[in-house]
């Protein structure tokens, strides 16, 4: 279990996001921090498949050269 400071400035506006959502604060916070998260797991496999690609037209490229 994690506990979490929200500042109080943020602590309105959250407050008020959630009462708009029909969420209680909590279930609020809580659905920013999954999505966020599902994102970055996203980001990090697009970047490692990008690195991938780049690595493997860098073997074929080196393998052509050699083959030559």
């Amino acid at each position: 279990m994690m506990t979490l400071t929200i500042p109080d400035e943020l602590e309105m506006s959250l407050s008020i996001a959630a009462q708009n959502k029909h969420m209680t604060p909590l279930d609020f916070v809580i659905g920013l921090l999954k999505k966020n998260l599902e994102q970055q797991s996203i980001q990090d496999d697009t970047d490692a498949l990008l690195i991938h690609e780049q690595l493997m037209e860098q073997y074929a490229e080196t393998f052509e050269k050699l083959a030559q």
